[in-house]
């Protein structure tokens, strides 16, 4: 009891430092484009740190006893149906600078995203998957079939995040949405994946947004197949997480559900991390098959913006 007490009294302290520290929209009712060029702190988000529970995480046999999740309220009135929430899911870098592993040390791009989705009317959590397992600077450098932070337990993470969030005062648990960049966005097609049952204690996500995943994986599923409508965005030149993956995936779920909502948009000339505002470079050390290789990443302005605005109008569909 005493935990939920304080995790409430934590979400009234957001709401409350978030309201004045955010922007909301003008006069006339406009909204930010894409974030600011300068990241809001985690102060001046009023960013807090709140513990979901082992009881919680019950599809991880290896779940810590808490999953840390960063808490971040918008400072837009929420209906009397109560807030939407968007879940973001962090990449294989996690979520923090190299700064330190806790809410002042969130990365630019999360606390930038947050500022924009609040200023949108979501609330914003980021389940922290990599930190309470003793890896909180990422598994990038790790490669892929041997990591043990993999697919199914990000995928439990985010199960375990609906629950939570489901519990919260002021939540519209019919409004959640998965964001997910790169390894997140990776937990974003586990997630959505029709042919893996879905627990009846879980709200459904009522939509998805992946930028640049690695599809490889889902594509190779014979019977992957969409619970909820997705939105994937990916770099034509991507070498890290290769957009053609993607395409394939695209057509084998439509051609299994000719009614999903899978709407793919890929940026020609845009490497990885394109939504992002970093000159683009290289980037050593990155698994790829059985050697380690190279990889290009970074910002590229007109995928940026064309990006948020699909991302915008994907949010704001009533029925994407």
């Amino acid at each position: 009891m005493r935990t939920s007490l304080r995790v409430l009294a934590a979400l009234a302290s957001a709401l409350a430092l978030h309201a004045a520290a955010q922007p909301t929209p003008d006069a006339e009712g406009a909204l930010p484009d894409m974030p600011a060029a300068r990241a809001p702190s985690s102060a001046e988000l009023g960013v807090q740190t709140v513990e979901i529970p082992r009881a919680s995480m019950k599809d991880a046999e290896d779940a810590p006893q808490t999953l840390t999740a960063y808490w971040v309220a918008s400072p837009v009135k929420a209906p009397a149906t109560g807030a939407p929430v968007v879940i973001a899911l962090h990449g294989c870098s996690g979520l923090y600078t190299q700064a330190g592993a806790d809410a002042k040390a969130l990365g630019s791009r999360y606390r930038g995203y947050a500022q924009w989705l609040g200023a949108r009317g979501y609330a914003v959590v980021f389940p922290d998957s990599f930190g309470p397992r003793g890896k909180p600077h990422g598994i990038c450098t790790e490669r892929t079939a041997t990591r043990d932070i993999n697919g199914a337990v990000r995928r439990a993470d985010v199960l375990a995040t609906i629950r939570w969030v489901a519990g919260q005062p002021g939540v519209d648990a019919r409004r959640i949405v998965l964001l997910g960049w790169s390894n997140g966005a990776q937990a974003v097609l586990e997630a959505v994946d029709a042919s893996r049952a879905w627990p009846a204690d879980t709200p459904a996500i009522n939509r998805a947004v992946a930028f640049y995943p690695g599809c490889a994986s889902a594509q190779k599923r014979p019977d992957y197949r969409l619970n909820a409508p997705l939105l994937l965005l990916a770099g034509g030149n991507d070498d890290w997480t290769q957009a053609d993956h993607c395409q394939a995936l695209q057509t084998a779920v439509l051609a299994r559900q000719p009614q999903a909502r899978f709407e793919l948009d890929m940026f020609g000339g845009a490497y990885h991390g394109f939504d992002g505002t970093a000159p683009v470079k290289e980037r050593n050390g990155i698994p790829k098959g059985r050697r380690y290789g190279t990889v290009t990443v970074g910002g590229d302005p007109a995928a940026r913006e064309a990006a948020f605005g699909k991302l915008a109008a994907w949010l704001d569909a009533p029925h994407p």
